[in-house]
């Protein structure tokens, strides 16, 4: 175990301090609660990797574009889908029931590596039912290699899995990406949600969106949710589901046991 002393992080390159977590097993899940808009009911968790050495916190929005450069991302996310699940299955022994799991991947994972194989060999070994986990990409994961993630997308729903866009409307997605790829559902992004209230434009782009998943018949989620306006504004406008600090935080599996295994 590292002291405090041991490891400042200004004095690290992000490389050293990935290599510190790792051989420390620093990195562990954490899971924020998704509920519907219409009576609160838990809908499941969205899976949030993080990592501690003592003080020092290697932020997610670092961490993963630099493991998708060195070609890491693909033991980190084989380890990630491995703990969700895991978890999940631990969840259900607490007595929660029909919950989906959402677990972010890169297209990496599945241009340089056959997720499928890893998910459905997964999904055997601990007996998750495959229609429970919702697997997010952001939409600039579509034109990266277009043929090799529509295939695969198709084998995933194929096994039952749902696929989700993430970040929805700051990327480079379009009706005709929607229609190709055929998405189970898609998430509004944080920024448009967090001035509903105040700024004509963020709602008008909401409304838009849930107006354009309600025609496709897309399943719809809400992130970034902080306050009773947003969510009063949101529920009219007839989004289903949301997550956000409104609800609760991003928690450890302990945590999650406590608050929401009831």
């Amino acid at each position: 175990m590292l002291n405090a002393e041991d490891i400042k992080y200004e004095q690290f390159s992000l490389e050293k301090i990935f290599e510190l977590a790792l051989r420390n097993d620093s990195f562990y899940m954490c899971y924020q609660p998704i509920v519907s808009t219409n009576n609160s009911r838990l809908i499941g968790f969205e899976a949030l990797i993080r990592s501690r050495i003592n003080d020092v916190r290697l932020r997610p929005d670092n961490l993963i574009p630099y493991v998708e450069k060195t070609g890491q991302i693909i033991e980190l996310g084989s380890w990630i889908l491995k703990q969700c699940l895991v978890d999940y299955k631990r969840l259900e022994s607490y007595g929660l029931k029909d919950f989906t799991m959402s677990i972010n991947i890169s297209p990496i994972q599945i241009i340089d590596h056959d997720v499928t194989v890893e998910i459905n060999d997964l999904i055997n070994e601990l007996g998750v039912c495959p229609k429970n986990i919702k697997l997010e990409l952001t939409e600039t994961a579509l034109i990266s290699d277009s043929n090799k993630i529509s295939n695969t997308f198709a084998r995933l729903r194929e096994m039952g899995i749902k696929i989700w866009l993430d970040d929805f409307g700051t990327g480079f997605a379009s009706l005709s990406l929607l229609r190709q790829f055929k998405v189970n559902g898609i998430k509004i992004d944080k920024s448009f949600v967090s001035n509903i209230a105040t700024d004509n434009d963020d709602f008008t782009l909401c409304s838009a969106i849930i107006a354009m998943a309600q025609r496709l018949n897309l399943e719809l989620i809400a992130e970034g949710i902080e306050t009773p306006q947003q969510l009063q504004i949101l529920n009219c406008l007839g989004c289903e589901n949301i997550q956000g600090y409104l609800i609760d935080k991003p928690l450890a599996l302990g945590d999650v046991i406590t608050k929401w295994a009831k």
